[in-house]
């Protein structure tokens, strides 16, 4: 039995929204706004969206799949 390799868009892709996640990037007294929330939260909320979205393709997709059996 061979071992599967996940494919290496998939996991760049997982690596880059960790990093929008998690709102290490932006500066400790920035005070802009979008709709009333803090914009670093709308940046988190939508990677959190985006993370879910991908991780819903590749599930029903059938994108990890052995095409062998």
């Amino acid at each position: 039995m061979t071992e599967r390799k996940p494919r290496r868009w998939v996991v760049i892709a997982y690596i880059v929204l960790l990093a929008l996640v998690i709102p290490w990037y932006w500066p400790a007294g920035d005070t802009r706004q979008a709709f009333g929330f803090p914009l670093w939260a709308l940046v988190s909320l939508a990677a959190v969206f985006a993370t879910s979205t991908l991780t819903a393709y590749i599930y029903l997709s059938g994108i990890d799949e052995d095409p062998n059996g």
